[in-house]
């Protein structure tokens, strides 16, 4: 799967919408100053009806009157939940892919679009007759990533040096937008994404990352706080959606969690967690048909995985072995 990214901060959102609430409120008083006007200009009839007409008369201003009271009402409502819901949402990140409830607060936000290709790695649009496989068609999502800032800050911060990158022909430079999610560990079942063409390489002695002939320094995500032995991350893998890197990787590759998977806690540092998956991307990565290390075509499941066993250990050695023959072959 490949991916394009935006990202926009939560507090741009919030300013967004408390803009279009003004904007809002002005038109609203605008339109009821133009129909006071016209009512003014407006010759009225004199009143030679009757008695009852005259109540009649009384009784549809009242309704009139009432019902330009109830419009005006409605939409101040409306305008002030424009403005309330952003800041609501900002502050307590609700969630419509997993439960956010016991995890930290979202500081940044990501959106991210994402397609699966069909079986033969093809994209474009087929016409109806020439249509085989139904079922085979590229499928198009649409994620929201929300990132933990307070807890995680240097995985953050590394993570959004690579987000919105202006698109340069003649320079370009490493960015999510060519992401491609290449790796799916059926043991731990952490789907693995990473931008294309982003290699580690050694230069005087030291490892850097090397773009399209550019050199870039490389800067391992590990977070300052330190950490007794035994002591628990600050948010464990303990369930599905969650964006993690690993402790020791240059490059910029993230994860993402299909499942809960304790042996994770040890390697990785979780930084984020997925808001919204509009089309259910994370369960059909899991429909995908993946290669085990005994070379058995299977897929992978959602039930938690522990830690200990070997079948871990042969899962890891087959996911590196299968790295390197992928470099390899670039």
């Amino acid at each position: 799967p490949r991916c394009n990214i935006k990202y926009l901060s939560g507090h741009y959102l919030a300013t967004m919408r408390v803009v279009s609430a003004l904007f809002l409120a002005v038109a609203i008083q605008l339109a009821d100053g133009f129909q006071l006007i016209n009512r003014l200009a407006t010759p009225q009839a004199p009143s030679v009806g009757l008695k009852m007409t005259e109540h009649k008369d009384s009784h549809f201003a009242a309704q009139e009157i009432s019902s330009d009271q109830q419009r005006r009402t409605l939409i101040q409502q409306v305008a002030q939940s424009i403005v309330a819901v952003p800041i609501l949402g900002y502050s307590n990140s609700a969630s419509a892919a997993i439960d956010v409830s016991s995890l930290p607060q979202v500081t940044h936000k990501v959106f991210m679009d994402i397609r699966i290709s069909r079986r033969d790695g093809t994209f474009y649009v087929k016409r109806p007759e020439n249509v085989e496989d139904p079922t085979d068609e590229p499928i198009y999502a649409h994620l929201v990533l929300g990132l933990y800032g307070n807890v995680a800050p240097n995985c953050v911060q590394q993570f959004l040096k690579y987000v919105d990158i202006p698109f340069d022909l003649d320079n370009p430079n490493p960015s999510y937008s060519t992401t491609r999610f290449s790796t799916l560990d059926t043991e731990s079942g952490l789907l693995i994404g990473g931008i294309s063409g982003l290699d580690v390489t050694t230069l005087a002695g030291g490892n850097v990352l090397q773009y399209k002939g550019k050199v870039i320094p490389a800067k391992l995500w590990l977070e300052n706080t330190k950490k007794e032995e035994g002591t628990p991350p600050p948010v464990p893998h303990g369930r599905k959606g969650l964006l993690t890197h690993r402790n020791l990787d240059l490059t910029p590759s993230f994860g993402v969690t299909t499942r809960g998977s304790s042996s994770l806690d040890s390697s990785h540092t979780v930084f984020g967690c997925v808001l919204e998956d509009t089309n259910g991307f994370l369960e059909k990565v899991i429909d995908i048909p993946a290669m085990t290390s005994d070379g058995i075509v299977t897929k992978t499941s959602d039930e938690p995985v522990n830690v200990g066993g070997g079948t871990a250990i042969a899962s890891s050695l087959f996911t590196a072995q299968r790295r390197v023959f992928r470099d390899a072959a670039k």
